[in-house]
Parts: C-alpha cells; sequence; structure tokens
C-alpha cells in the first residue's frame, strides 16, 4: 500500500527554505534569549545557523565582540565562527552602556560583515508603521523615503532606519522586524506580523511549478474558508492549478495567484481570470494588482481581446472594477459557461484588451 505524506504546513515551507542557511537574531534590551529561546531552538534543530546578539542569556554570557569586529575581524568574532561552525548557535553578548541605536548598528553590521543571509531584528516597536498602517513588506527606496521624514516612523528613528537600509545594500538579503510576541507567525506562517525589508522590488509573478501545488493548494484553502473563493473539487482545482500564476514575497512567500483560462474560449478570443485571491497581509500591497497584469500580457500574448471574471464576492467585485473592470452581464460570455450552473449566477467583469 503507498504511502501518502501529509500536505506541509507553512511552517515546513518556511523551515525549509531557511534550513543550511544564517541568520543574525538581535535581541533588544526589553527582551532576554529565553523570550526567542523556543524559535532559536527550533531553527538550530532545524540545521539554519544561528547568531543570536542580546544582552541577557538563559546561560552564560555570551561571546563578547568588539564593535571595531565588524570592520577588522578580532578574537571574539574568530570565536563566533568556531561556535557557530561547531554548535549551529553562537551568542554574542551586547555590551552594557550602550544605547539603543547604537547597539541596533552593531547587530546590523555584523551581519553584514559576516555575510548573514537574514537579519531579524526582535524589538518591541514591531513592524513599520504608517499613515496606512503595518507595511508588511518595504523595499530599500520606500525605506529612504521614510528615512527622509521627520522623525521616522512609528517609533523607529530616522537613524535607525538608515542603518536598516544599509545593512539590505551590504548584502544580506532581507531584514525582518518583528516583537518577540509575534517573531513565531512573523518566521513561520504566510500572514506574518511585522514589516520584511528587501533590497529591490520584491514581487514576482511567474507561472505555478509542481512542486508549488501544495503550498497553493493551501491557499485555495484560505481562499473558500473566508468565503473569497467558491468551493472547488479535487479536478477543479488540478484544472486551477495547471494554468495558475504566483506571486512571490522574499523568493519563496506565495502571496497570492489567480490561474487564466483561454482553452476553453479560442473561439471567442476571450480569457477568464479564475481563482483569484491573496493573502490577508499583502492586500495593499499590491500584490492582487501586479497578478492580472501579469495575467493580462499573457493574455494578449495569446491573442485574446478581453479578459473576465466571475464571483460572487461583493469585495473580489469591487477590486476588479479598481483595477479597470466593468460589470456585464452573464449574457456577455459564452452560455457554456453556465452550463449546470444554478442561479443567481455570479457577477460577470470584463475588461478589454
Amino acid at each position: 500500500m503507498a504511502v501518502v505524506s501529509p500536505q506541509p504546513t507553512e511552517r515546513d515551507f518556511y523551515l525549509r527554505s531557511f534550513r543550511q542557511r544564517s541568520m543574525v537574531l538581535h535581541v533588544s534590551e526589553e527582551y532576554t534569549e529565553h523570550d526567542v529561546q523556543g524559535v532559536v531552538e527550533e531553527l538550530v534543530d532545524n540545521g539554519t545557523l544561528v547568531i543570536l546578539v542580546a544582552r541577557q542569556f538563559v546561560s552564560g554570557r555570551g561571546v563578547r565582540v568588539r564593535p571595531r569586529e565588524v570592520k577588522v575581524p578580532g578574537t571574539g568574532l574568530f570565536a563566533v565562527s568556531a561556535t557557530l561552525l561547531e554548535h549551529g548557535l553562537a551568542r554574542v553578548r551586547q555590551l552594557e552602556g550602550r544605547a539603543a541605536p547604537t547597539r541596533l548598528r552593531f547587530s546590523c553590521r555584523l551581519a553584514a560583515k559576516v555575510g548573514a543571509h537574514k537579519l531579524v531584528v526582535v524589538d518591541p516597536r514591531g513592524g513599520i508603521r504608517t499613515a496606512i498602517g503595518v507595511r508588511s513588506f518595504l523595499n530599500v527606496d520606500a525605506l529612504a523615503r521614510l528615512a527622509r521624514k521627520r522623525g521616522g516612523a512609528s517609533g523607529w528613528s530616522r537613524p535607525e532606519l538608515r542603518e536598516l537600509r544599509a545593512t539590505v545594500l551590504a548584502g544580506v538579503d532581507t531584514v525582518n522586524l518583528t516583537s518577540a510576541d509575534t517573531l513565531d507567525a512573523e518566521l513561520f506562517s504566510y500572514e506574518g506580523a511585522g514589516t520584511l525589508l528587501t533590497a529591490s522590488d520584491y514581487c514576482r509573478v511567474e507561472p505555478l511549478r509542481l512542486d508549488d501545488f501544495a503550498q497553493a493548494l493551501t491557499l485555495l484553502d484560505r481562499g473558500e474558508r473566508e468565503g473569497f473563493l467558491l468551493p472547488r473539487t479535487a479536478a477543479q482545482r488540478a484544472r486551477v492549478l495547471l494554468s495558475a500564476y504566483g506571486a512571490w514575497f522574499e523568493g519563496h512567500r506565495l502571496a497570492g495567484l489567480a490561474a487564466l483560462e483561454t482553452d476553453a474560449y479560442k473561439k471567442e478570443r476571450l480569457a477568464e481570470v479564475v481563482g483569484l485571491y491573496t493573502i490577508t497581509r499583502f492586500q495593499g500591497e499590491g500584490v492582487g494588482v501586479r497578478i492580472l497584469d501579469a495575467l493580462a500580457e499573457v493574455a494578449k500574448e495569446r491573442g485574446c481581446r478581453a479578459l473576465f471574471a466571475c464571483t460572487a464576492n461583493p469585495r473580489a467585485a469591487s477590486f476588479f472594477e479598481r483595477d479597470g473592470f466593468a460589470r456585464v452581464e452573464p449574457s456577455a460570455v459564452p452560455t457554456r459557461k453556465w452550463k449546470g450552473r444554478r442561479r443567481p449566477l455570479p457577477e460577470v467583469l470584463w475588461r478589454d484588451l
């Protein structure tokens, strides 16, 4: 009898992406190692190399690394490297008497010096908050604009924002800002809970691959539970996935997806957007618009004259209208679309190409 493996969880996806990668965790003075211990242990057991920078540790005092060593390595940084290679975890003690911005600067420059994949700043202020709420993602250009504003953003000072930006530009792939309470959600869930900083445009849209299907099914499940998507059978889901495009953040976070159906409407030269869904965290980041724009380009390449979408969800209909779609009668699309469908029929949104 064949053994069917359980569907990977969100946590599985992120642990896999962190495996054999390096991470610096900066723990602000309001916290101790105890506040992040569970996450750190899971990362180390996962095979992630972790440098933990804090003022207080559960046991031991941690390695002392002098500030000048982030420029010219010395005995402290050599000891950190040796400990990291041997145990997968190196504790670095923050220097007493240093102001919070100075301690953050040290961790930023340490992450850049060792070439860490990720810097995680664990601070009670959490993610960066602006007038539109907590920003899930910011690239260096957006961060520079915030750093020019008087007062910075939500408690983060302009010097701190500039230091965080410099860290990404120095080669650290990503920086996460989160509190200790939300650290687990920020690192191991699609929703996240803080702010992710990256060097460039952090979203890309491309066709799903077979390896992406498990993650995509998780999103379809979410969309159906939230009432944003209509329930589908396994066969219908498979059809969606085979023609779907995904929006990816940070290279591995699937933030949204939608399928493009053109084969069924070749005669009419139409294309249908099917199963458009974006995770709540990414709403407001332009993910849905990026997906629709990408699908429109593909439809044009295939010789289609218009896009249409069908939905019974008022929020989804409003989204399509904001992106240039207009409500039309169900009779505007081929009648075979409604074969076997019970009334009332869903709203039909239309956009000429």
